[in-house]
């Protein structure tokens, strides 16, 4: 009998357990429940953010909601983070109500495209625009099943097209407009003359994690790759980041220049190399137009079009001087 009654609490109890962490449909939506050692929200990292779903403004408003607007449901999740955005304290309100009555409340304004840091509202869902990058925007949000789990909390971040986010009906449901929270972005830079061009890549360092990055905007541009200008130089740039310590030729929309510890070496005259070849380089710049000898650590060189030419053989005058070239490379008679 001892063993009977042992197992059917155990039944009990795994019947209550799997209770707690299945949906609970009710009228106006669906409410998801968070799993017990939540590992955080799904898709942590995407496009270097980092949020943290068990932090104070997360908590404070699973403490007011209803069964309507549960935690892990899209509203929960929207205000949670827009009020971690904002410093306000947000209320839960339906998706259509943020968008027709309470953002004027808190001073959001509506907006024809998307915002970083901002909400894209639906009939009855909402998520939160991280940053936009073009077409391509970075979201966040609760209430997506198909995108997270219990584990996470049913909420995710995640990438999408601006197009599929507003013409494909996602979700199933209609897409009503965008609002704009005045928010700076979460790692603006603390570059104090951004250019006037808002579609300017610049280097700065951000204000948060303090690194070094290209912004466009107040966004880091991680989508961009080249030499970018900032208020100390020119520096390459990998995926918005700047590359400290790197040494080799590289291009931007400007040109082709020599980059020494991460930056453009503008007093730098001589022969270097990349994979296309060994360059002269004129104040730091590939100059393309050159013609003659030409030298570097490795010895003189015969250029044409600003590149050695491994394959010139023979005598060469140049600049009152006389050369024997042989593969290339030059000595002087």
């Amino acid at each position: 009998m001892t063993s009977i009654l042992a197992r059917s609490r155990k039944t009990v109890a795994a019947i209550l357990l799997i209770g707690s962490l299945l949906l609970l449909s009710i009228a106006g939506g669906i409410v998801y429940t968070l799993a017990g050692n939540n590992p955080g929200i799904a898709g942590n990292g995407t496009d270097g953010l980092t949020i943290d779903i068990y932090g104070a403004a997360y908590q404070n408003l699973a403490k007011r909601t209803s069964n309507a607007y549960g935690r892990g449901g899209c509203t929960w999740y929207a205000g949670a983070r827009a009020s971690e955005l904002t410093g306000m304290d947000l209320g839960l309100h339906s998706p259509k109500n943020w968008y027709n009555n309470v953002a004027q409340t808190y001073g959001f304004t509506k907006s024809s495209k998307p915002v970083s840091k901002g909400f894209a509202i639906f009939s009855n869902h909402m998520v939160v625009v991280e940053r936009v990058n073009g077409d391509t925007l970075t979201i966040s949000e609760g209430s997506n099943p198909g995108a997270s789990d219990a584990a996470h909390g049913y909420c995710a971040i995640r990438k999408v097209t601006r197009n599929a986010l507003e013409h494909n009906n996602y979700k199933g449901q209609s897409f009503l407009g965008y609002l704009d929270l005045k928010v700076s972005s979460d790692n603006a830079p603390t570059y104090d003359s951004k250019p006037a061009d808002p579609n300017a890549v610049y280097v700065a360092q951000g204000r948060v994690d303090r690194q070094w990055h290209a912004y466009r905007g107040d966004d880091v541009a991680t989508n961009y790759t080249g030499i970018a200008c900032g208020k100390l130089g020119w520096w390459r740039v990998v995926n918005g980041d700047v590359r400290f310590g790197v040494k080799g030729i590289y291009q931007n929309e400007l040109g082709w220049w020599y980059v020494n510890d991460g930056k453009v070496d503008f007093s730098y005259n001589g022969v270097e190399n990349n994979v296309h070849g060994w360059w002269k380089i004129t104040n730091g710049a590939v100059d393309f137009g050159f013609r003659g000898i030409a030298a570097n650590e490795h010895g003189s060189w015969y250029l044409e079009n600003g590149k050695v030419d491994f394959t010139k053989s023979g005598t060469v005058v140049f600049d009152g001087n006389t050369y024997r070239v042989e593969n290339g490379a030059a000595t002087l008679l």
